[in-house]
């Protein structure tokens, strides 16, 4: 079966920096805490066509998103600092492929649920990037250690996605299960609810 021969791959990279120019006490709302590019549903297109995946032939299609995370700013609060950082949630569109094969030579639904698929490592992708701000925002940071500190909590976020990826794949695909597929679609829209509502 097709959707058994997906496979999945989240390519992870950290980006810490600091703004200096970021004015003090800025109110920033989730769009500026949250930058996720596209900021749509991935189409065919933002995959990059070839005729092999990986040397394999079982693999349809691979979908690869980034989370950077940058410092904003650095707030002094007496004996700890709290940072204002931002996630970057890039789809990789180079890294990112479709086999000419699948394209060809599968039906419109089918192409459209394999798609759909995707869909869903990408708002992992972007899940994973909200935590991460939000669990920054609520953490009081050493004044000189918040560099590593960020970094823990980044590091524990990715291994959670990981996991996350492994779990969706295998829920969803192996063999492929519509309503597992569903109850997957429903908790990453109650999920970034939640998550876009607890970012201030």
């Amino acid at each position: 079966m097709l959707f058994n021969a997906l496979k999945i791959v989240a390519f992870l990279c950290i980006l810490l920096t600091l703004n200096h120019g970021t004015v003090q006490g800025k109110i920033a709302n989730d769009d500026e805490k949250v930058a996720i590019t596209p900021n749509r549903t991935l189409e065919w297109k933002d995959f990059k066509t070839v005729k092999v995946i990986q040397g394999k032939t079982s693999i349809n299609a691979l979908c690869l998103s980034t989370c950077d995370i940058e410092i904003q700013q650095v707030i002094p609060k007496g004996n700890y600092v709290q940072l204002n950082v931002k996630a970057i949630v890039k789809h990789q569109k180079d890294l990112s492929q479709v086999t000419e094969n699948f394209l060809t030579n599968n039906t419109d639904d089918t192409k459209a649920q394999v798609l759909h698929h995707e869909n869903g490592h990408f708002l992992i992708a972007q899940i994973i990037g909200y935590r991460i701000v939000k669990d920054a925002q609520g953490f009081q940071f050493h004044p000189k250690n918040y560099k590593a500190q960020l970094n823990q909590i980044i590091n524990g976020h990715f291994r959670s996605w990981k996991q996350m990826d492994q779990l969706y794949d295998l829920e969803t695909t192996k063999p492929r299960n519509p309503a597992m597929q569903k109850k997957w679609d429903e908790y990453f829209s109650k999920e970034l609810t939640k998550l876009k509502a607890a970012i201030n």
